[in-house]
């Protein structure tokens, strides 16, 4: 784990070596105190001058101040230092988050990754401030005490020392038991996230369905188990204080009884003795805490384990071919023979796609439900990538041109829109920050969303809740095609985007869209024809394969697929204006 870390560690080498050093001035202060006493009880055995004896108080008190402040500076570095790298180490994560491809997020939920940013990453820091500082300081103590328990008795120091094989046994049982029981913890924990980031973000549909006793009932369950797994932790975290503390007054009975022995026969001052015992008890600590810090270590290794599941995962750019020297986009497109199955199945979505889009022609797609519309809208955004040669943007395989190139040219509207929780003007502007008001406007506009943006009381400025939730699904629409519009691409890539808009509206951003995307190539999945018939193409899926293509004049005369789901939604229009 400190291997992974290390790059993170020399970061902050200054601040750590410094912290260190605190480390090592305070326990050399530190040792200095029994010295005070051993020579304060022995003067006892003189005449007493109450000066000297006041001179032993106030240089005890003294040395205890000093120590005192390096151990606030060791915490003011080595802790200080520990928030840092996990500032820097969540900020890494996020990043490579943004970088992992679709896949990722096909094999993981949402709320395991949060708990993993969350609970896994404060397990983490404990090991980098609090695990490094008191091992540190445990090496140190041992150093330094046992050199000074050697030149009183060489004789106790060795049955001091006695204890320490089972010390070490236990803590490496303890800690083994400790490291899976702590990873079915942060696993349930995952799991109790998980749970509650989609209850949330279903609370609609689980009020409409009056489930929320049942959820409840869930809830309880999951917190019941993660509970139990918690007891079942603490159980053996909690045997460490008192085993270790056993272990050690082991060790001090014995000294007791055969250091007393060395006094009677005058081997050693009783000074000697007390001051003996006094750095035995500098190492009751250390060692009590040497165990906490394995404890501590364990836990952190589960959770590197669960953080590297996200910081080796492979960037979406590993089918890449060598770059291609383009820097823009024109938009011409090219499906040749393409077949496609997404990750981690063995159905193919896409069979033997050919077709091309010239630049500045609109093309569209349509089909039933689950012929793999989508799946071209997420080749084309290299969400997925195909196979080599089977996807041409410009002439160039798309694998050749770099995501972020590629991507700064297309416009995309997904079938489900997703607005963020800020302002109109910020989801809009979203594609291009450095949009003023007034363009921001035109593309709201342009997508039929301006005046009903106007009605609210903020408009512009409207904050939207998550994901918006306080707008209709139509109005969702418009925003995130107006995102798109704003951006003025190349390619604009349509997906069902006006599936929610009442057909006269629909009409109304037709027109405005045949305005705007002039020159441009648009691609465009709808399941109204009635939206796309004027399409210089238009392409008919089913089941994966192009059955039909061709313009509406003539897929209608062909009377296939493209004919009868034309005559089925003429047929509900007519019951609908009958009705």
């Amino acid at each position: 784990m400190i291997k992974r870390l290390w790059p993170y560690l020399l970061k902050y080498k200054a601040r750590l070596t410094a912290g260190f050093l605190f480390i090592v001035l305070s326990n050399l202060v530190a040792i200095v105190n029994p010295l005070i006493v051993k020579e304060a009880i022995d003067y006892l055995g003189r005449q007493i001058v109450p000066l000297r004896l006041l001179r032993y108080g106030l240089l005890l008190v003294g040395v205890t101040v000093i120590a005192g402040v390096f151990r606030f500076f060791t915490r003011k570095t080595v802790i200080v230092v520990s928030r840092l790298i996990e500032n820097d180490l969540r900020n890494d994560l996020f990043t490579r988050l943004q970088s992992l491809p679709a896949a990722f997020y096909l094999r993981n939920n949402t709320g395991d990754i949060m708990a993993r940013l969350t609970n896994d990453l404060t397990a983490i820091r404990s090991v980098l401030g609090p695990g490094l500082m008191y091992t540190f300081n445990t090496v140190t103590a041992f150093v330094f005490a046992i050199t000074m328990m050697l030149k009183i008795s060489p004789l106790l120091t060795l049955i001091a020392l006695i204890p320490a094989p089972l010390m070490v046994y236990v803590v490496n049982r303890l800690n083994q038991e400790i490291n899976r029981r702590f990873l079915d913890v942060q696993n349930q924990f995952a799991a109790i996230s998980t749970r509650t980031q989609e209850n949330l973000a279903g609370i609609r549909i689980v009020k409409a369905y009056v489930r929320e006793r049942s959820e409840i009932d869930l809830f309880n369950v999951l917190n019941k188990d993660y509970i139990k797994k918690n007891m079942h932790y603490m159980k053996v975290y909690a045997a460490f204080r008192p085993i270790m503390m056993l272990i050690v007054g082991a060790g001090i009975a014995m000294i007791l009884l055969i250091g007393g022995r060395l006094i009677i026969n005058g081997t050693i001052t009783l000074g000697q003795f007390v001051a003996f015992n006094l750095y035995m008890n500098m190492l009751v600590w250390p060692s009590i805490a040497l165990g906490w810090v394995m404890g501590l270590f364990y836990q952190g290794v589960a959770s590197m384990k669960r953080l590297d599941h996200i910081l080796l995962e492979q960037p979406m750019q590993q089918q890449a071919l060598p770059p291609s020297p383009q820097s823009a986009v024109r938009g011409e497109i090219a499906f040749r023979h393409l077949s496609f199955h997404y990750p981690y199945t063995r159905r193919a979505v896409l069979q033997d796609i050919h077709f091309e889009i010239p630049q500045g022609k609109i093309a569209a797609v349509v089909g039933k439900t689950g012929s793999g519309k989508s799946t071209l809208m997420h080749l084309l955004t290299r969400t997925f990538d195909p196979a080599k040669g089977q996807l041409f943007v410009d002439g160039q395989d798309i694998l050749s041109i770099d995501p972020k190139t590629l991507r700064a040219h297309i416009g995309y509207v997904p079938q489900e829109s997703f607005l963020f929780s800020d302002t109109i003007h910020n989801n809009i502007a979203f594609g291009r920050p450095d949009a003023d008001r007034r363009e921001v406007e035109e593309a709201a506009a342009l997508a039929g969303i301006h005046e009903a943006i106007m009605d609210f009381p903020d408009g512009y400025e409207t904050m939207l809740g998550e994901r918006g939730i306080n707008l209709s699904g139509g109005q969702k629409q418009r925003i995130a095609l107006a995102r798109a519009i704003l951006k003025k691409p190349a390619i604009l890539l349509l997906d069902d985007a006006l599936s929610a808009v009442d057909t006269i509206t629909e009409e109304t951003i037709l027109n405005n869209l045949r305005q705007v995307m002039r020159g441009k190539t648009c691609l465009w999945i709808s399941h109204r024809i009635s939206a796309i018939k004027d399409a210089n193409h238009i392409i008919v899926l089913d089941n994966g394969r192009i059955v039909e293509q061709g313009r509406h004049d003539h897929l209608i005369q062909q009377n296939g697929l493209y004919a009868r789901l034309h005559e089925m939604q003429l047929l509900e229009e007519s019951l609908q204006k009958a009705g």
